[in-house]
């Protein structure tokens, strides 16, 4: 069993705004009623619109219009006065949840496991297999419902997978590499035959508009199915490592906004946000960024046997607008080989690798049989680099 080749052969993104298919948009629909829990609001919206739920945010929305936007560009760094966006153009926001709408004074955004159970029916739908087939879901909630127990169990039970453990994996941005590389394991050893991986990243959950990193982040889910494939596709090898002692440079702090002026009698406003907490690990995160994602792909390749020039195309993650090209150069990929989408979806944290390739197959840049590097780095600090090659059964779901 161990010789069996395992791979990819669906993927399925949650991208709010995203136009599908007009058959996907039906089969998606349909098995979203029959099977999962859920809310009928969002797959109205899907029946009705041909769309996924949610909306585009552009720098205009989310920063231009508002009365405290000279206030906040005062407020940034010197450096980032005169580009506050970054290179960011727009990004994706999810919906206001129905319920929270209807019955709370104060509404919040989606629930990631809803965000989760959109992708997850993605790909099965996708896949065209029946659900009771996959036996293991493994997820990763970089906002979760809640802080304890985590989103698998209940993604599990959104989902209607009636034949499958669920259980969670996390390597922060990095996390659906990682996923892939955990299923395929799992696959080949004959411990499981079809795994679902499911990421999400609900920034607008955790987003102080009033830092400079706010306009780089957008909101998004990412799934996909590992199973066998046909012999010589699929998983060929990865390589992983991590750096500890940099865990502390980005992390959540619950706190008041950073452009915040308090009432003496009203509410100080605090909540968990992302925040850039050590500066000297964020040097070193910085500076080493290069040098480490290589260390990676050198290592993933060096198992095959092969060089860079096996390599027929690139994808990965994208925290910031030049970072996509920095890890291209660092490992000499020329730009015909990488695609990348951070000017559309922004930092979609957990979820970039997977949409990027994603997003490539269904833009005719990658065919089956592509020798593919999907690689990423994740707050940690963490960096995984996997070599496959692509199954032409996930050219065909996708």
């Amino acid at each position: 069993m161990e010789n069996q080749s395992v791979g990819l052969i669906s993927l399925g993104g949650y991208l709010p705004a995203k136009d599908l298919k007009k058959e996907q948009a039906t089969a998606l629909v349909n098995y979203l009623r029959k099977h999962t829990k859920l809310n009928e609001a969002y797959i109205s919206e899907i029946e009705t619109t041909g769309q996924l739920p949610g909306s585009i945010e552009t720098n205009y929305d989310g920063w231009e219009s508002k009365p405290w936007y000279e206030a906040w560009v005062k407020s940034l760094p010197e450096k980032k006065q005169s580009n506050p966006f970054q290179g960011t153009v727009e990004r994706r926001r999810v919906p206001m949840d129905p319920v929270s709408v209807k019955e709370s004074v104060v509404p919040h955004p989606m629930l990631p496991s809803d965000a989760e159970t959109i992708a997850g029916a993605l790909a099965i739908v996708n896949a065209g297999i029946d659900p009771d087939e996959i036996d293991l879901v493994l997820s990763h909630s970089q906002v979760p419902d809640r802080p304890l127990p985590t989103n698998a169990s209940l993604l599990q039970e959104k989902l209607g997978l009636r034949n499958a453990g669920a259980y969670s994996i996390d390597t922060c941005c990095s996390t659906f590499v990682t996923m892939i590389e955990v299923a395929t394991a799992m696959v080949k050893t004959g411990i499981k035959k079809k795994v679902l991986i499911v990421s999400s990243i609900l920034d607008s959950i955790i987003n102080d508009k009033s830092t400079y990193w706010s306009v780089d982040t957008g909101d998004a889910s990412m799934a996909g199915i590992v199973t066998c494939v046909e012999e010589g596709e699929g998983y060929l090898s990865s390589f992983s490592n991590s750096h500890g002692d940099r865990h502390d440079g980005v992390v959540f702090t619950e706190r008041s906004p950073m452009l915040f002026k308090k009432a003496e009698l009203g509410s100080d406003c605090k909540q968990h946000f992302v925040t850039f907490l050590n500066q000297d690990s964020l040097k070193r995160i910085a500076k080493n960024a290069q040098a480490d994602f290589k260390y990676a792909v050198d290592k993933a390749l060096d198992k095959l046997s092969y060089s860079i020039d096996n390599i027929d195309f690139f994808v990965t993650h994208q925290p910031v607008a030049w970072a996509g090209n920095a890890w291209r150069e660092a490992i000499n990929i020329p730009e015909e080989k990488f695609f990348e989408t951070f000017e559309k979806y922004a930092n979609i944290a957990t979820c970039s690798a997977g949409v990027n390739l994603l997003e490539a197959i269904e833009n005719g840049k990658i065919k089956a049989g592509d020798t593919v590097l999907i690689a990423s780095s994740g707050a940690g600090e963490n960096h995984i680099a996997m070599v496959m090659k692509v199954p032409a059964q996930l050219i065909a779901n996708c």
